[in-house]
């Protein structure tokens, strides 16, 4: 019987623990790899933080547009390194003659970069593949 209490507290303890009270970043367990939840789950590179203030998300009737910023001291390269093996290691495939651009699914994903003086920028859209441009 307290073989069977213990296993109950564990799993509670388990999925308490995988509780996210933040809806925008989740904390991975594999090296402390953010996550941006609202983008299907594509995660942050080292040395950004997401912008919360600059997301829109739009309804359209084949799903949502989503539009996020990330900000913060990171090198563009080892930034650009990160989400090509990221981003491949969690299905996303690139894009044919569209750089930066990634479809899973039925999601089409484009990053851009803006390598500023101060920190470099990246922005996200998400949105359902019937509806980007072909």
């Amino acid at each position: 019987m307290i073989s069977m209490r213990f296993k109950i507290i564990a799993l509670f303890a388990i999925a308490l623990n995988s509780v996210c009270f933040d809806c925008n970043v989740a904390q991975a367990t594999d090296q402390d790899t953010a996550y941006v939840q609202i983008l299907s789950d594509v995660p942050l590179a080292p040395g950004l933080s997401l912008d919360e203030e600059s997301e829109v998300v739009f309804d359209v009737p084949e799903g949502k547009i989503v539009e996020v910023s990330a900000f913060g001291a990171a090198d563009l390269a080892e930034t650009q390194t990160f989400y090509k093996e990221s981003l491949e290691a969690l299905g996303w495939q690139s894009v044919p003659r569209k750089e930066w651009s990634y479809k899973r699914d039925e999601e089409f994903l484009e990053i851009s970069f803006d390598d500023g003086e101060n920190d470099l920028q990246v922005k996200f859209r998400l949105m359902p593949s019937s509806a980007c441009s072909k």
